[in-house]
């Protein structure tokens, strides 16, 4: 009686007063239902207009020649716009009344290698056709920062300034976070240098007021700062009376971090000058002491580990005078690491400094060479000469067409032809044939064989570790010494100075091993990146850039080196972007020694096998070789 009657007590036992508020709350609860129900139809209206809207934008995409949708999808999102709204700024986009300016970081790196390879036309053209980065919008993104060529002897202070230029802008000279964050840890680098052909044309440059394009084995002979025109009558006078010899080829020396990542991969030219090649050794390698002072008044991040360069006698006689000063003093930390290498030359220039052979150059071109000279190659007495490798190659079920076209003398620059051609030699079986020469021609060949093997897959084959690398080398190295070395052998075997490239190439991957491990003990080390094949990685970019004006003069090359550095450092970020030329083109080698027509590039990215410093001791595989 206190609480009243219950709400569920029927209605006939229910007061006025209980029907008039169960009347009420029903009234209310049909009033809610009705409202939740027109609330539903109209959420559900809502996001049926949604998913029409979806559609649309769906089949607008579809039907849209437009090429940068995902970015414009990406700037409408962070403005917070609905799909309708995106569906409207797609075509405006469509219509050209529209353009999204959010450029990644891939659209712009893309657009600047189109700037420096093709031209300004073609990034203008492009950016009409896909709303791509506009000329102007790269050249405030891209500034670089030109060059100095040396308009005489290369000094101190103008290498100096290329090298502040080279790495300007770029945190710890271009080194990324990962390569330079362990301060105990010091990264080495390889001092790459290498010529390429200019036009023998002086020019005025106006930013030293000096006349470069002289020869600087002449160019003390006359004064080259411009101050009137009689400076320009007198060399030309002097030209024509043969006193002074314009630069025909142009020097350039380079920075080569022994860094895995990408963006430290490209070289870093320091030096441009110019040169009549009538150079001697001693003032040569006076040039290359000016870079390595340069690079330590500048304090180039890292340690300077060797000096790189290909074949030619002259840099190779500098290197010699450099490199080649005294034995690896004990006191030195990489000692107790090569120092005792039984037959290990272990002459060293200052600081431990050595020098190196490009090993494309000396593998892949100076080996076939030997190969089909006309007096062939000499193994321990036996004279295998092109004819007997043609013939042993048909026998192994080689097509005379085939085999005529891997031996063929004119073809030197061929990468793969080389390879394919060392490849079938190294893998010729023991002969069936019972005939005592074509017996002892086949031992021979395979001899031969072996040693071309131990010599090439240290740089090909990807699954191999580190101290495989260095144990093929190392047998590579002893076998080339007996054959050399045997009565009979030296120049009949290979060249003397293809010999002696080979030892040296050998030498150096262990110097720059021991190196390593000393300043880097738990680091990586890829002896692919060893050798001048960047730098001419650089020199291909800029025969690109220049097109038909083949050879360029030491102004042009100097002005257009900085987008080749720039350009280099890109391909090395983005290696998909790159095809290398097919005769250009070094494959690479899978766990069964077979060429892999995948690999286009052999780099560190693509590398397989542990080449992780701590697990290796340079006497172990040493020993093993």
């Amino acid at each position: 009686m206190t609480d009243g009657v219950h709400e569920n007590t029927p209605h006939v036992y229910q007061p006025i007063s209980g029907l008039h508020s169960i009347i009420r709350a029903k009234t209310f609860q049909v009033q809610a239902l009705c409202l939740g129900r027109v609330n539903m139809s109209k959420s559900l209206g809502r996001k049926s207009q949604v998913l029409d809207d979806h559609n649309k934008f769906l089949v607008a995409i579809g039907s849209s020649n437009m090429t940068r949708v995902g970015q414009l999808v990406k700037v409408c999102l962070k403005n917070g716009m609905l799909v309708k709204k995106m569906g409207e700024q797609l075509a405006k986009a469509t219509q050209k009344l529209y353009s999204p300016k959010s450029f990644d970081k891939a659209e712009k790196r893309l657009a600047v290698l189109m700037l420096h390879l093709a031209g300004p036309r073609l990034v203008q053209i492009y950016h009409n056709a896909t709303g791509s980065p506009s000329t102007s919008t790269l050249r405030r993104f891209a500034a670089t920062h030109p060059l100095r060529a040396s308009a005489g002897f290369p000094t101190v202070e103008e290498v100096c300034y290329n090298i502040k230029n080279t790495f300007a802008g770029e945190g710890n000279l271009g080194l990324t976070e990962d390569s330079a964050s362990a301060a105990e840890e010091v990264y080495g680098y390889q001092l790459m240098i290498d010529k390429i052909k200019v036009e023998g044309r002086p020019r005025w440059d106006e930013k030293t007021n000096r006349i470069v394009g002289v020869a600087r084995e002449d160019a003390d002979r006359i004064g080259l700062e411009f101050c009137s025109e009689a400076e320009a009558y007198t060399l030309c006078r002097a030209v024509a009376d043969g006193k002074v010899r314009l630069a025909v080829e142009a020097t350039v020396a380079a920075i080569g971090f022994l860094a895995g990542d990408a963006r430290s991969h490209a070289a870093r030219p320091i030096l441009v000058s110019g040169t009549c090649k009538a150079e001697d050794a001693p003032t040569h390698a006076t040039l290359i002491q000016t870079v390595i002072d340069a690079c330590t008044r500048e304090k180039v991040p890292g340690r300077l580990y060797s000096i790189a360069s290909d074949g030619e006698a002259c840099r190779g006689a500098a290197l010699v005078i450099l490199t080649h000063k005294h034995k690896l003093p004990t006191s030195s930390p990489i000692y107790s690491y090569v120092g005792k290498l039984p037959l290990m030359n272990t002459l060293v220039g200052d600081n431990d400094i050595t020098s190196d052979k490009d090993w494309k150059h000396v593998i892949m071109k100076c080996v076939r060479c030997a190969i089909l000279r006309d007096k062939g190659i000499s193994v321990y007495g036996f004279t295998i000469t092109p004819e007997i490798f043609s013939w042993h190659l048909c026998s192994n079920d080689l097509a005379p067409d085939q085999v005529e076209h891997l031996m063929n003398p004119n073809d030197k620059q061929d990468v793969l032809l080389a390879i394919s051609l060392l490849k079938e030699i190294w893998e010729l079986p023991e002969t069936s044939s019972s005939r005592p020469t074509v017996i002892a021609a086949r031992k021979h060949i395979r001899i031969f064989g072996d040693f071309l093997r131990h010599l090439i897959t240290p740089y090909m084959d990807l699954d191999m570790s580190l101290s495989d690398q260095l144990s093929h080398l190392s047998a590579a190295a002893h076998l080339a010494c007996s054959l050399y070395t045997y009565p009979g052998g030296g120049t009949a075997f290979l060249p003397k100075q293809l010999y002696t490239d080979i030892q040296i190439l050998i030498k150096n991957v262990f110097f720059c091993v021991a190196k390593a491990k000393v300043d880097r003990p738990l680091g990586n080390f890829y002896i692919i990146m060893l050798g001048t094949n960047r730098l001419e990685i650089s020199f291909g970019i800029y025969r690109t850039i220049i097109g038909n004006d083949a050879n360029a003069d030491i102004i042009q090359l100097v002005h257009r080196i900085a987008h080749v550095i720039q350009s280099s450092q890109i391909l090395a970020e983005y290696p998909e972007w790159d095809s290398t030329p097919r005769r250009l083109r070094l494959p690479g080698l899978s766990s069964d020694i077979e060429l892999s027509a995948k690999i286009d590039h052999v780099n560190p990215a693509s590398w397989r096998g542990d080449v992780c410093l701590l697990h290796v001791l340079p006497i172990t595989p040493w020993s093993q070789g």
